[in-house]
């Protein structure tokens, strides 16, 4: 439907979108990465409560990036949904090589796209659980090049986008293979502004890979927020990049997220669950200068351009403004 944004309960008008993370799991199995267990979220009613909480820190819509080779349940999605009042938005699309269907090495570009076109209008999984974002495509980040596999499924995506008008969101570790992904989605027609490149907020350094992409025209994610455990790079770290993205003139191209993926950053297991970003890395960015109006826009204006199909686009002034 366009004009509306896809949830797992329905389609909702953008304005209801309301404060939205644009990179999140709720139901997913990442435990095939090094083996560990806690990359494993499994349990409905834990991720029912967990978003209870999100809500109560002044949330209102998570982008769940679980696709094939996450461990994807559409039908757990709803019940999270519903019981906790959080939108939520599913994605259609394919992980990392590593956990590719078989069915991929086999099936041409169209075959794989047909797949996501009939995920977009029929559902996900054999339900009526349709998604609303192309997500979470990767390329390895320690590889030289872009695999063929790789390139065959973000062409695919690109091809389905043109008919399903959905976003696309990648996985792209500190911007490895980011002009390439951008490459490849843009020659198969996807516009730059329906594009979010992930994880470019991990480690120093990345701030000129950030405005070489934000001069293209696309979306940078800045995410992987209240991972302080993971290296030197610490969440006041990523607030300080973030204002100076914004003092560049790129405040309308960023969006905000934890990329929640380990159990022990869950409340029910001790951690700061997904009410951290708000609770925690806002006053942070107020800190270091960046202005709630702004706050706003990353955490509001900017998914909702995002996620609604580009015929409902408030149209904007030169400036930015709505018009």
């Amino acid at each position: 439907m366009r004009g509306t944004v896809q949830t797992v309960v329905g389609p909702i008008l953008p304005e209801q979108l309301g404060v939205t993370h644009m990179h999140e799991h709720l139901i997913a199995d990442c435990s095939f990465s090094g083996n560990d267990a806690r990359k494993k979220f499994d349990d409905v009613d834990v991720a029912i409560q967990e978003m209870k909480y999100f809500k109560q820190a002044g949330g209102d819509t998570i982008v769940e990036l679980t696709c094939r080779g996450l461990g994807q349940e559409p039908l757990a999605l709803r019940r999270i949904a519903q019981e906790s009042g959080v939108n939520v938005i599913a994605a259609t699309g394919f992980y990392r090589e590593v956990v590719y269907p078989e069915y991929v090495k086999r099936e041409t570009i169209g075959q794989l796209t047909q797949r996501m076109i009939d995920d977009a209008q029929q559902g996900l999984e054999g339900t009526d659980v349709r998604p609303g974002i192309i997500a979470e495509l990767a390329t390895e980040a320690d590889t030289e090049k872009v695999s063929p596999l790789e390139e065959k499924v973000f062409r695919a995506a690109g091809r389905a986008h043109l008919v399903t008008a959905l976003p696309i969101s990648t996985h792209c570790w500190a911007g490895h293979h980011a002009f390439e992904q951008v490459r490849l989605l843009t020659d198969e027609g996807v516009p730059p502004d329906k594009i979010v490149i992930g994880h470019l907020g991990v480690q120093h350094g990345l701030e000129d890979i950030n405005r070489r992409l934000a001069d293209l025209g696309v979306n940078l994610g800045i995410d992987a927020i209240g991972y302080d455990e993971l290296g030197d790079f610490q969440d006041k770290d990523r607030a300080a990049l973030v204002k100076r993205l914004i003092d560049l003139g790129y405040l309308r191209q960023i969006t905000i997220s934890q990329d929640m993926m380990r159990r022990y950053h869950l409340k029910h297991e001790g951690g700061h669950g997904y009410g951290y970003l708000l609770e925690k890395f806002v006053p942070m960015l107020l800190e270091v200068g960046v202005t709630e109006k702004q706050v706003q826009v990353l955490l509001m204006d900017n998914p909702r351009r995002i996620l609604t199909p580009k015929s409902n686009e408030p149209k904007r002034d030169d400036q930015g403004r709505s018009g």
